[in-house]
């Protein structure tokens, strides 16, 4: 796996490149935020890891210029030194994938880094389907929606979170399962970025029972999707043959 890694003032972080060379990892380390973008265009990179303390810039501002110029597909873990709730939100609403906090255990490192690469792999493999409900449609190969043909913009993990809303219609969705499948783990208990993230995503799609699409607060269990007209189910079409297969709203 090639890393690639943006190096800053830690002291606790300082040992992350010898960890990852001895584990097999080709490692290249940048030090300033403009090195790492001209790098990450100029090579592919398996993952991308970013110190938070650094010296001339908010490393969450990296993360956003990253997810802006480059591929959204590419895993950013955050290495941070706060074990903060602000400091864990704003970088995964910045689009980091994973924040691990100091002091950092090289075991858990390895294992973030191997769940999010099994992740990236399987996201790639799901590259292409397209889902449709009422008059929305998702498509995963541009990561944009459209209504009634109009094309919307969404943020990376708006698009994530209307993908499996969408392709769960009619089922209640727990809270713990949406922020696995979004943050990649649980959210603390009094965080507000699932709710936050919800009222965007229904403001960004135009979601209501005028539009034919709603979400639904299941209270004390998560959210459910609701498609309120007569259509027939939404279609997936099958990545290898290209023929639709239905999927039954419950």
């Amino acid at each position: 796996m090639n890393i690639a890694l943006l190096s800053g003032q830690s002291a606790h972080l300082k040992a992350v490149p010898d960890l990852l060379a001895r584990s097999g990892f080709q490692c290249n380390v940048f030090d300033s935020p403009r090195a790492l973008i001209q790098g990450v265009s100029l090579a592919s990179y398996d993952m991308l890891l970013i110190h938070d303390e650094l010296s001339d810039t908010v490393a969450v501002d990296v993360i956003r210029t990253v997810r802006c110029a480059h591929s959204r597909d590419l895993p950013i873990v955050m290495l941070g030194g706060s074990s903060s709730e602000e400091a864990l939100v704003e970088a995964l609403d910045a689009g980091a994938d994973d924040y691990l906090s100091g002091p950092l255990s090289a075991r858990v490192l390895l294992a973030r880094m191997a769940a999010l690469r099994r992740r990236a792999t399987g996201d790639r493999l799901r590259q292409g389907l397209v889902v449709r409900a009422g008059p929305y449609q998702l498509n995963s190969m541009g990561r944009f929606a459209t209504l009634h043909g109009e094309r919307i913009t969404l943020t990376p993990k708006e698009f994530d979170l209307a993908m499996l809303l969408f392709s769960n219609a009619g089922r209640v969705l727990a809270n713990r399962r949406i922020e696995q499948a979004i943050w990649h783990h649980e959210l603390p208990p009094l965080s507000r970025a699932l709710a936050g993230l919800m009222s965007r995503l229904r403001k960004t799609l135009r979601l209501s029972p005028e539009t034919g699409i709603s979400i639904t607060v299941v209270y004390a269990h998560g959210y459910r999707l609701d498609i309120h007209d007569d259509r027939p189910p939404m279609r997936l079409p099958n990545p290898v043959s290209g023929q639709p297969l239905a999927l039954a709203h419950r």
